[in-house]
């Protein structure tokens, strides 16, 4: 019996206790609960990161329409000062022409035509001379109020010219605020989505924490409560801070469009640009807002162009143009930085030619969300290629941003 017994031993040890399944059993239910928190918390993220994401979509689409306007500003500006110039040219060449002539005018208004009547000469040379007078005073007439009439249009485009630079630099301001709004949502996308992936380590960190220092199941799952409650509280306090910055941010938003569409009614419109990086119905936007310098198809050294080229100012916005994740960013050997977006159905968008990325690879993107900057070349003009592929074969870009497949 008691050889028995003795050969029962190592199974009765090795055979799980009561309190060794509760304590297996609250762990496991401990880890689950860290793992809801952290789903929770990511979803909750990936739902403010969209929010977010379409809000960048409207500040960028507010900074790409006050950098036509100032584009177009310019251009008016230019456009007025060599008015101005012409106008003044033409009063100076008036007067130069008429500063001869000027001697005889006062002379003339000493002796009228009619006096020459009375001297003693024949009458046919009399009336000769007076004919010849009133003719010469005619012209005079004439060249004075042409001289008049260019000095009134020349103060006239004087004074457009000064309006319109006043224009520009509302212009100006009014881009330099949409920039900076824009690049303080960017800043706040980034930040908020470090702070997510850290609460989530950190939340993981302290469930852990809790359970290795607790001497009993008892405490252990007390202290995973506390956890969770000040977990729950941080959340709740990163949801009302959320809302603030929200309400902040719309009345921000409502301020900067008041003043756009102030700008916008003293402002004339410009004449459209072949691209305008707006979102369409079908979520598809033009890459930049600017001038297409290469079309698709058209003959380069190395054959038929495969993409768009576009020419824009320096420090322009470069969107997304479709909804999507992006498939590669980064340097790209003499493409330089370069963004490749998975826009889904065998579509792939490449842009290449930015000189700052503000989006990272495997990031989701909204059309016409913001995803970097160009820089100048040093002759005031950028340069952004952009190519559309459909199952690997190029295809024009154009048709994209119609709607068109």
């Amino acid at each position: 019996m008691a050889l028995l017994c003795l050969a029962f031993q190592p199974a009765l040890a090795q055979a799980p206790t009561r309190e060794s399944l509760r304590a297996a059993e609250a762990r496991a239910q401990a880890e689950r609960q860290a793992a809801d928190l952290s789903r929770e918390a990511r979803e909750a993220a990936q739902a403010a990161e969209e929010d977010a994401a379409e809000q960048r979509v409207k500040a960028a689409q507010a900074a790409a329409e006050a950098q036509q306007a100032l584009e177009a500003a310019t251009e008016r500006v230019v456009a007025a000062e060599a008015a101005r110039a012409a106008a003044e040219d033409e009063a100076k060449r008036r007067a130069d022409a008429l500063a001869p002539l000027l001697p005889v005018m006062r002379r003339l208004s000493l002796w009228p035509a009619e006096t020459l009547l009375a001297l003693p000469a024949p009458p046919e040379d009399a009336l000769r001379g007076t004919l010849v007078l009133r003719s010469l005073g005619r012209k005079l007439q004439r060249e004075g109020e042409a001289l008049r009439e260019a000095e009134a249009k020349a103060e006239a485009l004087r004074a457009q010219a000064d309006a319109e630079r006043g224009r520009l630099a509302d212009a100006r301001a009014s881009a330099s605020r949409a920039v900076a709004l824009l690049e303080q949502e960017l800043a706040e996308a980034r930040a908020r989505r470090q702070q997510a992936r850290a609460g989530e380590v950190e939340a993981n960190r302290r469930a852990e924490a809790a359970i290795s220092r607790a001497g009993d199941l008892k405490e252990a799952l007390d202290r995973l409560e506390r956890a969770q409650a000040r977990a729950a509280a941080e959340a709740r306090r990163r949801e009302l801070a959320e809302a603030r910055r929200r309400q902040e941010e719309e009345a921000r938003r409502r301020d900067s469009q008041a003043q756009a569409q102030a700008q916008a009614e003293r402002t004339p419109q410009p004449e459209p640009v072949i691209a305008q990086p707006r979102v369409t119905r079908e979520g598809r936007a033009a890459p930049v807002a600017g001038r297409i310098l290469r079309d698709w198809g058209d003959d380069t050294s190395a054959g038929p162009s495969r993409g768009l080229t576009y020419a824009a100012l320096p420090g322009a916005r470069v969107v997304s143009p479709c909804t999507g994740r992006t498939a590669f960013a980064g340097t790209f050997r003499s493409y330089g930085q370069l963004l490749i977006v998975d826009c889904g159905g065998g579509y792939h968008f490449v842009l290449a030619g930015l000189d700052r990325l503000d989006a990272s690879t495997g990031q989701r993107v909204l059309a016409g969300e913001p995803v970097g900057l160009l820089d100048g070349d040093g002759s005031g003009k950028a340069t952004l290629y952009v190519e559309l592929r459909r199952n690997g074969q190029p295809v024009d870009p154009k048709g994209w941003y119609g709607g068109r497949s």
